[in-house]
């Protein structure tokens, strides 16, 4: 921007008969920046995608998940990792409590019954009050119908890649 400004000046002052040079300078500096700003609004759009969810570490798709969980107004707390016991976030939000299991898949792999009921037991170990799963992949038939035969306490709450793709594109997380 300060070329574009110094160019624009320099052409219009017309400081010894170079008033074309100073024009080019203008010119070659509003292509620069609107080049920039193409180049940020083209990587925005794509952090937006499943294919951009799938493509990040697995720490940095938990922390994309907080992320989204915190626009949301929820105090979270980062406790993944190796042997976290199937809880990487607890959020906390009023009387809320949501103990969230994230699983960056690729392609067309399910999250199995066995990740759900692990998740589920990890709840119930944590007090907490919702026991939700982020995958990017799809969850199995009988992850969702072990899923469905939970009542009560913790609330059991499925997100699957089609929907992480619609919270990476609004930026919220909504339980």
């Amino acid at each position: 921007m300060a070329m574009t400004a110094a160019g624009a000046a320099a052409g219009a002052l017309d400081p010894a008969g170079l008033g074309w040079l100073g024009w080019t300078a203008a010119g070659l500096g509003l292509v620069v920046a609107l080049y920039g700003l193409a180049r940020r609004a083209q990587r925005r759009s794509f952090s937006r995608t499943l294919e951009s969810l799938r493509a990040l570490p697995p720490g940095a798709f938990e922390e994309r998940v907080a992320a989204w969980l915190r626009r949301g107004r929820w105090e979270v707390e980062v406790v993944g990792g190796p042997g976290d016991g199937g809880v990487d976030l607890l959020a906390r939000k009023g009387s809320s409590v949501a103990a969230v299991q994230c699983k960056r898949l690729a392609g067309d792999a399910a999250v199995s019954a066995g990740v759900v009921r692990e998740l589920y037991g990890a709840a119930v170990a944590a007090r907490a009050t919702l026991a939700v799963l982020v995958t990017t992949g799809r969850v199995s038939p009988a992850a969702r119908q072990w899923a469905a035969e939970r009542d009560g306490e913790p609330r059991l709450v499925l997100i699957d890649g089609e929907a992480a793709a619609a919270a990476a594109r609004t930026g919220r997380l909504r339980l």
